[in-house]
C-alpha cells in the first residue's frame, strides 16, 4: 500500500492506495499517535505527502522510515511546470493539479481547491501547468470584515444565505459566499470564452458550500491532491 498525506492549514488528510484507488484513513488534526493509529492496520510501501506549512519532525522522521517522501518543486510530475518561480509554488496546489490531470488528460482544467484559501489553477490540453491564483476562504473573509472594521460582527458560516441579507449577519454571510460564487462563476466564464472545452474540478472542504455553471460540466472531487500524490509516487517509481 502506498501511503498519501496532504497536511493542510487547518488538519491533514491521509489514504492509502493499491493503485486501483484510494481509500481515506484518516481527517482531522496533526497528531503523531492518531496518525500511527490510522496507519497500523496496513502494510506501507512507500507514498508522498505533501504540506503547506511546516510539519512536525517526528511526524516527518516517521514518514521517512516507511519511505514516503515529501513532494518538493523538483520531483518529476506527469505534467510541464511553466510556473516562473516553481521553489514558490504551493506542493499541493500542483498535487491538485496532477490529479485532475489523470481523471481527465488531454483536457483544458480548471482546478478550485475551496480552503482556508481558495486557489484556481490551469492545466491545458496539452499537459501544462500554467499558475494560478490565490484568494481568501471563507473563514478568512468573515474573521477579516470582523477584525478590520469597528462594528461587524464575526458572524457564524452557517446559517441563511439569500441573495440580498435582510439584516448584518446575512448581509456578511451572503457577502462572503455569494461573492465567492460569484468569483468562481467568474474564472469559469472567462475561460469558457477563450477555452470552449474546459472542464473544471472543485474540492478542498468549501467545496460543497458554492453553487455555479459550467457548460461542460464540473467534478466534485474531495481528495484530488491525494489523487494527485497517488499519480506523482507511481509516476516517478516508473521513470
Amino acid at each position: 500500500m502506498k501511503l498519501l498525506l496532504d497536511f493542510g492549514n487547518t488538519r491533514v488528510k491521509a489514504a492509502v492506495s493499491d493503485g486501483s484507488g484510494l481509500r481515506e484513513i484518516y481527517s482531522g488534526p496533526v497528531d503523531s499517535d492518531a496518525l500511527a493509529n490510522a496507519v497500523a492496520a496496513f502494510h506501507i510501501e512507500g507514498g508522498m505527502w505533501c504540506s503547506v506549512r511546516p510539519v512536525p519532525d517526528d511526524i516527518v522522521r516517521w514518514l521517512d522510515s516507511m519511505d514516503v517522501l515529501a513532494l518538493d518543486w523538483k520531483t518529476p510530475v506527469p505534467l510541464k511546470n511553466a510556473y516562473r518561480t516553481p521553489c514558490t509554488l504551493g506542493m499541493d496546489r500542483l498535487a491538485a493539479a496532477v490529479g485532475a490531470w489523470s481523471l481527465k488528460p488531454g483536457h483544458d482544467l480548471l482546478v478550485i481547491d475551496a480552503g482556508t484559501a481558495i486557489t484556481f489553477d490551469f492545466v491545458t490540453s496539452d499537459g501544462t501547468y500554467i499558475g494560478g491564483n490565490i484568494a481568501p476562504g471563507v473563514e478568512m473573509r468573515l474573521k477579516s470584515l470582523h477584525e478590520h472594521t469597528g462594528a461587524l460582527p464575526l458572524v457564524d458560516r452557517t446559517g441563511p444565505v439569500p441573495r440580498f441579507g435582510y439584516d448584518t449577519d446575512t448581509a456578511i454571510r451572503s457577502g462572503v459566499t455569494v461573492g465567492i460564487s460569484n468569483e468562481i462563476q467568474g474564472y469559469v466564464s472567462c475561460l469558457e470564452a477563450e477555452y470552449p472545452s474546459v472542464l473544471v474540478f472543485l474540492t478542498g472542504g468549501d467545496a460543497e458550500t458554492f453553487d455555479f455553471k459550467c457548460k461542460n460540466g464540473n467534478f466534485a472531487v474531495p481528495n484530488l491532491v491525494l489523487t494527485g500524490l497517488d499519480c506523482i509516487s507511481r509516476f516517478n517509481e516508473i521513470g
